[in-house]
């Protein structure tokens, strides 16, 4: 159980085309939640890429008199002289240093500068964005650092995991030649998608359940996650005098209403954006929640109508959103996960299919946004209100989709769009539990191709 399971993820070709840049001045700093994999896939990297080359310094676990060794980095020879014989490994030239945890020696970051202008060896930091952001405001954050962001496994590198192969893949081509997939194709992986859900892209999580295929040991690990992730929000509200922790324990239940709209004034004592935007800001700095902003109009560039103080808030991982909701729910865990693979009614599984879909876009880097609009009916002259669920950008064009989480739904939204916006071009989506369809006004899409939009 505890063996240690390496897992193909995505990260690594950016780790790649970063270590093969002709130019090199800057360090890597890969920044996410925690338990995403961040320590990992680094260390698989340095075996790969430097073998017998590379030294993992781990500040979690390293003495202060190592630690001190980073207020003096004026003489880099005379550094490097204590931090080999510290480290009791001497590199060459060339080769990689790991800085794991850097948020726990906030001195070694701040010398990232000096380390990229020697020239000597390759850096990656590594690091909570929690951690992160509490322990750099006493240095100055060195400009010599390229981030980026690590999320959870999405579908397509679980079933790399699961599966050991990239056959998912041939279902983008089937997209682009607007082919529809066998029935008995799409069944399958819809039921793989309900299993993912359920799972969700922790890593260590993914790991004990391709391991024991038990739900019930991954929700263990799942719970132990959150209560993690709440154990660091109450040291930060606590030191701050936010209340990240209590915004973050309201999002399933807010998500459960109708509109998913976050509403501020069911947050005790808040009435206004005001007295929450600090503590919103912070839980998206640590990438623990994905945040859908209201969109005004659907006029390019359709960021410039967003709306702060209208949103929605979703949990970084679905998996961790299914694990509260079931905790919360009055049924059997195994009852739960049962009828939810079985595609029958289970939980609130508007909120999840939503909250999946946002996952899945923001891993691969697609800001989204949400739209509400009115209309007048020519009938009775009534003014109807219609909500997109997902609006951004791709390629300079608007595009708009519909999530639904079961076969019998009507997208009004949709249809009422171009009588609203009569002048754009707009393409529209319903993605769900459907098998590919290809018509003038939308296409639909199963659930699981999201990540390919």
């Amino acid at each position: 159980m505890n063996k240690n399971i390496v897992f193909k993820r995505k990260i690594y070709q950016k780790i790649l085309d970063w270590k093969n840049s002709p130019i090199r001045n800057s360090a890597l700093l890969i920044e996410g939640a925690r338990r995403v994999g961040k320590s990992t896939i680094v260390e698989e990297f340095a075996k790969n890429e430097f073998p017998g080359n590379y030294i993992m310094v781990d500040f979690r676990t390293e003495s202060d008199d190592f630690k001190d060794i980073f207020n003096d980095t004026k003489d880099l020879n005379a550094f490097f002289r204590k931090f080999f014989l510290m480290q009791n490994k001497v590199l060459k030239e060339g080769g990689l240093i790991i800085f794991d945890e850097v948020q726990f020696c906030p001195k070694a970051r701040e010398s990232i500068k000096d380390f990229v202008s020697d020239g000597r060896y390759f850096y990656i930091e590594t690091g909570s964005l929690i951690s992160i952001k509490e322990n750099t405001k006493s240095i100055m954050i060195p400009s010599e650092e390229r981030r980026i962001e690590m999320f959870p496994m999405d579908f397509e590198e679980y079933l790399w995991a699961s599966e050991g192969n990239e056959a998912f893949a041939l279902l983008k081509d089937a997209i682009l030649k607007k082919e529809r997939t066998p029935q008995a194709i799409h069944e399958q992986y819809l039921e793989k998608f309900r299993t993912y859900m359920l799972v969700g892209g922790m890593p260590k999580v993914v790991s004990i359940f391709l391991m024991t295929n038990s739900f019930k040991l991954a929700d263990e690990e799942k719970l132990d996650i959150l209560k993690l992730y709440r154990d660091d929000l109450r040291k930060h509200d606590n030191k701050y005098g936010t209340i990240c922790g209590l915004i973050f324990d309201s999002i399933p239940s807010q998500l459960s209403k109708p509109n998913k709209r976050f509403v501020i004034r069911s947050v005790k004592g808040r009435k206004r954006y005001s007295q929450l935007s600090k503590s919103i800001n912070d839980l998206c700095e640590f990438k623990i929640i994905n945040r859908v902003s209201n969109i005004s109009s659907l006029e390019q560039p359709i960021s410039l109508s967003s709306r702060e103080d209208r949103f929605k808030l979703y949990f970084c991982d679905t998996g961790l959103l299914i694990s509260t909701l079931v905790r919360a729910s009055n049924e059997k865990m195994n009852e739960v996960y049962l009828k939810f693979i079985q595609g029958k009614k289970s939980l609130n599984m508007g909120a999840i299919f939503e909250s999946m879909a946002v996952q899945q876009l923001v891993m691969n880097d697609r800001h989204i946004y949400y739209h509400t609009f009115e209309l007048s009916n020519k009938n009775d002259n009534k003014v109807r209100r219609y909500e997109l669920d997902l609006v951004m950008e791709v390629d300079f064009k608007v595009e708009v989709a519909e999530i639904k989480s079961s076969k019998n739904y009507t997208t009004s939204s949709l249809d009422h769009l171009k009588a609203k916006y009569p002048q754009l071009k707009i393409k529209r989506y319903v993605f769900g539990v459907k098998n590919m369809a290809f018509d003038s006004d939308k296409t639909t899409l199963p659930i699981y191709l999201i990540l390919f939009l």
